[in-house]
Order: structure tokens, then C-alpha cells, then sequence
């Protein structure tokens, strides 16, 4: 995930047709981005360390992919 830029913010504002922004307010647009990046940051963190759900201990085999899908025609 990118980080907001002046670029972005400038553009963002010229849209809006706002005024000027003032330093509290970009500095207010750019804690709160960065909040936001680490926030996502842990998710993508949380979703790699959760171990996967394991769907059988047998391994697929195809005498064992035959007795589930056992084919209709003989």
C-alpha cells in the first residue's frame, strides 16, 4: 500500500476546491495515512501468521480421489 503524497493531497484539495491547507492540516493528512498503512500493515501480518486449516490428515491419492468421485460409467 502507497503512501499519500503531497501530489495526491494537492490534487485531492484543487478537486474539492478548497483553500490552502494549513501545516496542522497536512500534518494531521499524513498521521492519519500513516496510521493507516500500519493498521493494513498488521493485517497482511495477522493473515501470514495464522497457521492454515488443514483439510484431511490423508493424503489425496487416486485410489482415494476414485472412491469419492466414482465415475458413473462402466
Amino acid at each position: 500500500m502507497n503512501s499519500l503524497g503531497f501530489r495526491e493531497i494537492r490534487a485531492w484539495r484543487k478537486e474539492r476546491d478548497l483553500p490552502k491547507l494549513l501545516p496542522w492540516q497536512m500534518d494531521a493528512i499524513l498521521a492519519m495515512d500513516m496510521k493507516r498503512r500500519s493498521v493494513e500493515a498488521e493485517k497482511v501480518n495477522v493473515a501470514v501468521d495464522e497457521p492454515k486449516a488443514e483439510v484431511s490428515k490423508r493424503p489425496l491419492t487416486s485410489r482415494l480421489f476414485d472412491a469419492l468421485f466414482a465415475s458413473k460409467v462402466k
